[in-house]
């Protein structure tokens, strides 16, 4: 089966608010051209977790998927546009997938709605359903977020399958957040024999991820470090392992601390990763989630300085 035109690195991006916490376009079309700049990155993903999907309303995230389009598409690159349903419904989800695809989003990336944290793992069938509706709704290829037990939903090995043979799941962003999660998607996926393509969403533990045959990353880390990931991952595919353990181990220390628990603040830890890398000029969240403790911005500031990413 041949690989869909979805990309092999996207980076997800964070969305830059000005001090009224109105969405700052002018920040958001520099961070785009940072990261379109970066050879290796194939395309930007808006409108998921890292991008504060939550505090979005719909005229804003249809906003920044039409900025973001402009700015991919002039560099030759993808964007791919979250899909998080408001309400948490299955025609809501397909309504928004539809809206993104006429938008100009050259791929999808769908989440689950919050219900699905309420116990989808007995009723895998309902995941399967839902990932049906939506793929058979578009033309354009779909991605799946596979989250990990942090985000409250438990994708069981069947829950994966179920949603996995659907036509038009091309891809799975894998978040399991372990390396044996990871292991225990992409073993069954590669015996589900679909082609489906398995993009490593756990900034953790990539080295392993990539060790593993992950075909490529869907990464908020890609922001701050893209150049590193994309060498650990060329070094691994040229049997140096060596040198990829090394690059890992170099940056784990900074991966740590922007990934620490609770994840909640991992988008204000990037956010202020950027701010001192002078890519925006705000580190702004909306409510609820919390700006980074003198503490943290203290290591990270270290860490950034340490690895040579400012000065």
């Amino acid at each position: 089966m041949s690989r869909p035109s979805i990309g092999r690195h996207l980076a997800a991006l964070v969305i830059p608010f000005k001090e009224n916490f109105d969405i700052d376009e002018s920040a958001l079309r520099q961070l785009c051209q940072f990261m379109l700049k970066v050879d290796g990155i194939d395309g930007l993903v808006v409108n998921a977790n890292a991008g504060e999907v939550d505090s979005l309303t719909e005229e804003e995230r249809l906003h920044v998927l039409r900025v973001v389009r402009d700015e991919a598409h002039a560099a030759g690159k993808l964007v791919v546009g979250g899909v998080v349903p408001v309400p948490g419904t299955n025609e809501a989800a397909v309504r928004t997938a539809r809206t993104m695809q006429a938008e100009g989003a050259d791929a999808l990336l769908l989440l689950g709605p919050a219900s699905f944290a309420r116990g989808v793992d007995a009723t895998p069938e309902v995941a399967g359903k839902y990932a049906q509706d939506v793929a058979s709704a578009v033309k354009i290829p779909v991605i799946y977020f596979m989250q990990g037990p942090m985000s409250g939903i438990n994708y069981t090995p069947e829950t994966v399958r179920q949603i996995c043979s659907v036509d038009n799941i091309v891809a799975i962003k894998d978040t399991m957040w372990t390396p044996q999660g990871f292991d225990a998607n992409i073993k069954l996926l590669r015996n589900l024999g679909r082609g489906t393509v398995v993009l490593s969403g756990n900034d953790n533990c990539l080295f392993h991820n990539f060790a593993s045959g992950a075909q490529g990353t869907l990464l908020i880390l890609h922001l701050v470090m893209a150049n590193a990931i994309l060498a650990m991952e060329a070094a691994i595919l040229s049997n140096d392992l060596d040198t990829a353990r090394k690059i890992h181990e170099r940056h784990e220390a900074l991966v740590g601390l922007l990934f620490a628990r609770p994840m909640l603040k991992m988008p204000s830890r990037v956010k202020f990763a950027l701010k001192q890398m002078g890519v925006i000029s705000s580190d702004l969240t909306r409510s609820p989630i919390p700006p980074v403790s003198a503490e943290e911005a203290k290591a990270i500031s270290m860490q950034l300085r340490e690895l040579g990413i400012t000065n």
